[in-house]
């Protein structure tokens, strides 16, 4: 197995990753998921990211076409 991508499920907009970068690391670009709900910061590396991800829309991600991805 190998593991290319990690999720951390944090508050909005966040402000987490304030301690990432002050740990010297570099942000990279970051999204929005329009219809699900989500949006994220992230983090990457050769070959592995950490997506910190957030609420962005309650009503989109309490939908009925985001209910089957459990999130």
């Amino acid at each position: 197995m190998i593991l290319d991508h990690i999720f951390l499920c944090v508050t909005k907009s966040a402000p987490e990753a304030e301690i990432l970068k002050n740990f010297g690391l570099d942000e990279g670009s970051s999204n929005v998921h329009p219809g699900q709900g989500t949006a994220n910061r992230r983090f990457f590396f050769e070959n592995f990211m950490i997506e910190l991800l957030f609420i962005e829309n309650l009503e989109d991600l309490q939908s009925d076409l985001t209910k089957p991805t459990f999130l």
